[in-house]
């Protein structure tokens, strides 16, 4: 008979997280049944050894030792562990890798770019343990943001599917995946090319004006000090030399993460608001010591050499609400959907990048507004069209293709303030909300159409609270989503609670009170 003891990561985990942990391990090895869970892990016996490898996959471990009569291994490190602790370690004889005490969820390429709504990439993986995915499955994140899902996916050996209506999210998924196969030779040849970068002043000699043709300089020029803006033009220049395509998004991307911080927009605030203060002016050597520390951190991780990245991953700039036509997917084709959909009305998703759009020239002052009303969950909208969606929605109290339960809720959000003497914020709640939801209707089934039967599919989903006339109301957005998923060939497995990430409460007003983990498997 072989002991095991599979140990709990060193940090302490949250309570869902902790659920997560068990579930894992219990959906990757049933047979165990006669097992013990203590405060440092999972104890049981065993007539034959374990699939290491399946191991080593799990999430929320961070190491596991086995012995029988004749022999024993110790001290044998899950991967996650490896990838979150890698930065630290130092090649020697004499030095192991050691877990991390601390949690870390900006290891690889995960801290490329921030990005504003994003889940951490430790539940990402726990979703494909817990839905038993094996490598070559297809996992999908028709709103995959930063990229998460994909970066995770790429890891575990599984194939993925990515789609973003949001063309910086789109740039930096794609960056964050292609980086990961950057070998040593890559590395260095970008750090070449930027090695004298803080010696050069051909900044100084950069005209502004010249560039109207590929980006909206007298937004710019607004947003940005004259010289910043120069250094932000002359870094693209030299970034343009390059003829390969993955140093040119590693490179961007890299860029893109300071604009805010070099801006003269105030960078503790979501939306576009003025600072108060004068921007920094070391924009070229921040950009230089950024660039220098993320080649050396893929330097350590191709070092270890324990990730086979072979996996065929596939990044769309696209629509959930089209998704099949955006992506050309097959119906019946995907093995496990995770995603965390946009929360409704509450994070000003394309103010976040507003800068990053206009720098690289995917939007101007004619075409952002166009980018803004198009994505899933704004809340931006005028007159005239919340007045249409007005009158949509009443049709609606009648019959209507969203749930009964939704449709009650939005009826006396609507009706509350349609007469009272409220601001126009309020005014657009209801109509604001149809469309949200509407939105999500369209877009989960098309998921319904090219998720595998009896797989699953995880939602982390945010709630939402909302005043209507003088009466408070809570917006059970994940219940929503469920009831939404259930008219569309899914049925519900479980809801998760949650406790919120620190990034969602920076704007109390918006109201992210509470998350979710909806878990729901197609019929």
């Amino acid at each position: 008979m072989f002991e095991y003891q599979v140990n709990f990561v060193k940090y302490k985990l949250r309570d869902y997280e902790k659920e997560l942990a068990i579930k894992e391990f219990e959906n990757q090895f049933p047979s165990v049944i006669n097992k013990t869970i203590t405060k440092e892990g999972i104890k049981f016996t065993t007539s034959k050894l374990m699939d290491e490898l399946k191991l080593k996959k799990l999430t929320f471990y961070s190491e596991f030792h086995y012995r029988n009569a004749q022999f024993g291994k110790s001290n044998i490190l899950t991967d996650q562990s490896v990838v979150e602790s890698y930065k630290t370690y130092e090649p020697s004889l004499f030095q192991d890798l050691k877990p991390n005490k601390s949690r870390e969820i900006r290891y690889l390429t995960h801290s490329l770019h921030e990005y504003k709504g994003r889940f951490y990439p430790q539940l990402a993986k726990s979703f494909m343990n817990y839905a038993g995915i094996k490598k070559g499955d297809t996992v999908l994140d028709p709103f995959c943001g930063s990229g998460t899902t994909l970066v995770e996916s790429f890891l575990f050996g599984a194939n993925a599917v990515g789609v973003d209506i949001n063309p910086i999210a789109y740039l930096m998924a794609k960056a964050k995946v292609q980086s990961l196969l950057l070998r040593q030779n890559d590395l260095k040849h970008i750090r070449k090319a930027f090695e004298n970068l803080n010696k050069k002043t051909g900044w100084e000699k950069i005209v502004i004006d010249n560039y109207n043709r590929i980006v909206d300089a007298n937004y710019l020029k607004n947003w940005f000090p004259e010289n910043t803006l120069k250094k932000i033009i002359f870094i693209q220049e030299i970034i343009k030399l390059f003829n390969n395509e993955t140093y040119k998004l590693f490179s961007k991307v890299i860029l893109s993460n300071l604009l805010r911080e070099y801006s003269y927009q105030d960078p503790s605030q979501l939306r576009i608001r003025r600072r108060r203060d004068t921007p920094p002016e070391n924009l070229i050597e921040v950009f230089k010591n950024n660039l220098n520390e993320q080649t050396e951190n893929l330097e350590k991780f191709q070092l270890l050499d324990r990730f086979k990245l072979t996996s065929n991953i596939q990044n769309y700039l696209g629509d959930i609400r089209t998704l099949i036509k955006s992506t050309n997917l097959k119906a019946n084709s995907i093995d496990l959907l995770i995603t965390s959909p946009p929360y409704a009305t509450a994070l000003p998703y394309v103010d976040t990048d507003r800068l990053s759009l206009f720098v690289f020239g995917f939007a101007d002052k004619s075409t952002f507004r166009e980018l803004e009303e198009s994505l899933i969950g704004n809340r931006e909208i005028t007159k005239s069209k919340r007045e249409k969606l007005d009158k949509e929605l009443e049709r609606n109290f009648e019959s209507s293709v969203l749930p009964i339960e939704i449709v009650q809720l939005l009826k006396k959000i609507y009706l509350l303030n349609k007469d009272a003497s409220v601001g126009f914020r309020r005014k657009n709640t209801a109509a604001l909300l149809y469309k949200y939801f509407l939105d999500m209707h369209y877009g989960i089934s098309q998921i319904s159409k090219v998720l595998k039967k009896n797989k699953f599919a995880f939602f982390v989903v945010g709630k939402n609270k909302t005043t209507a006339g003088s009466e408070k109301f809570d917006i059970p957005t994940d219940d929503f989503i469920g009831y939404i998923a259930e008219k569309n060939n899914f049925k519900f497995v479980e809801k998760i609670s949650m406790t919120v990430q620190k990034s969602y409460l920076i704007h109390s007003k918006n109201s992210i009170n509470a998350e979710s983990i909806l878990v729901l498997r197609r019929k």
